[in-house]
This record gives C-alpha cells, structure tokens and sequence, in this order.
C-alpha cells in the first residue's frame, strides 16, 4: 500500500510503502515520471499495487525495479472528509509497522479501513470504529469501563487517566471532558463487535461528536506527535461550524 510520495528529482519519486512482510519500506521509483518507465499512475496516494524492489540493507532507500496497479481506492476522493479520514487510518498503520517487521494486522487494518471509505461510509461513525481499533492496534487502547458502580449520566474522560473515570469521581487536574455515558457504551461496543462488522449504528449525532472528540484527543496525548489528519479534521470542522 503506498503511504505517501514526493518528488526526489525531475523523473523520480521517493515512495514509502506498508508491506505485510517488512512494515514500512522506504523504495526510490527511477524515472517513474517518464511515459516508458511502466509505474506511471500506478504510485498514487493509498493505492494497493504489487511492487518489486530490491538493493543493499544498508541503503536508505531500496530501488523499485516495477509496481502494479490492483486497486486504486478511487472512492477515496469524493469529499475532503474521506480523504483526511484516509489519511488518519494510514497514520495510524504507518505507526504500527515499524521498518524490517512483520506487520500483517497494519496491513490488513489499512486496507480493510481504506475499503470501507472508499465504498462511502459515514464519516463521523466511520472515525470512531476506525480510531478505536487503531488505538487498540498500537496498544494504546482508552479504559472505557470504569467499572462496577452507580451509573451516572455522564463521566470524566481522562486521556492522563488512561480514559475513563468511576463514576462521581472529582474532575482531575488535568485536562478531563464531561463524556455522556451513552456515548462510552457506544464506544464499548464497537470494541467488543470487533472489525468485521464495521461500523455499530448510532444515530445519536451528539454521542459520535462526544467520543470522536475523547478518541482523537486520546491519540492526540498518547502518541508521539499527534496524527496530522486530526489537525485538518479539527480544522475543517471549525470552518464547517463558521458557515452554517
């Protein structure tokens, strides 16, 4: 699956690319921009292809000697929604697969997820399966489940916390959202129906609103350096709001 390209001279791309055997693997495409060279319009962003490529361990890039086109994901391109939803499904894979490793569930999450965008799902439900699953696939997962307890309306979200407070616990210190309980129980069972299903209906869009927010601020805490996709969502979303 290519993962993202840029230009590395007149002709070439430098292309990194998520294998199932060997994680991420960074490939040097020679000419590719040339009508002859046989890869033209087949490196594009999030295409699947069959890639043959090869060279020394030690080199920085490997040389891609030929790819294939199998699937282009072209629904991928219908909204600016699906595709920075791509791009935050491909982050997170890209996390989970570091170079030289077998990376076969990132793989399969990339693909099953980008296959799902592009046959045009809901966006907002879409994100929240997509991030879960994702957290989960980095082991990185938010407590949903305070436990045994009186059940309140709502509770305290703590990404510091690891998720999720008891109920009537104080707000802490840090930085904590008021998430109503619906809304975690949703997110609980999107967790327990696992990947198969997709996504569990919730037609409530508050509670997407609510967990898609704790969700992206989970991952935004948690990782390293917060996904850029999350940026231009939470972007976009303010632009979307000044309209109306």
């Amino acid at each position: 699956m290519v993962l993202r390209r840029w230009p590395y001279s007149e002709s070439s791309l430098a292309v990194h690319l998520l294998t199932p055997g060997q994680g991420v693997v960074s490939v040097l495409a020679k000419g590719v921009h040339r009508p002859t060279s046989g890869s033209w319009g087949v490196l594009d962003t999030w295409a699947l292809v069959e890639a043959e490529y090869g060279g020394h361990e030690s080199r920085e890039m490997l040389t891609l000697y030929g790819a294939r086109l199998l699937d282009r994901c072209s629904g991928l391109a219908r909204d600016p929604e699906h595709l920075i939803a791509a791009g935050l499904v491909a982050e997170l894979a890209e996390l989970a697969a570091p170079p030289g490793m077998s990376a076969d569930a990132a793989f399969d999450y990339l693909m099953r997820r980008l296959r799902q965008l592009d046959a045009g799902v809901d966006v907002p439900g879409f994100l929240c399966a997509a991030l879960l699953e994702g957290l989960d696939l980095l082991g990185l997962g938010p407590l949903l489940d305070a436990g045994p307890g009186v059940r309140a309306s709502w509770q305290w979200f703590s990404p510091a916390a690891g998720g999720v407070l008891p109920a009537g616990a104080p707000r802490p210190a840090e930085h904590a959202r008021r998430v109503s309980t619906d809304a975690l129980e949703w997110l609980a069972r999107l967790r327990a129906a696992g990947p198969a299903p997709g996504v569990v209906a919730e037609r409530a869009p508050a509670r997407v609103a609510d967990a898609l927010t704790i969700l992206g601020e989970f991952a935004a805490y948690h990782l390293e350096r917060p996904p850029r996709a999350w940026s231009l969502l939470r972007a976009r979303g303010r632009r979307l709001a000044r309209l109306r």
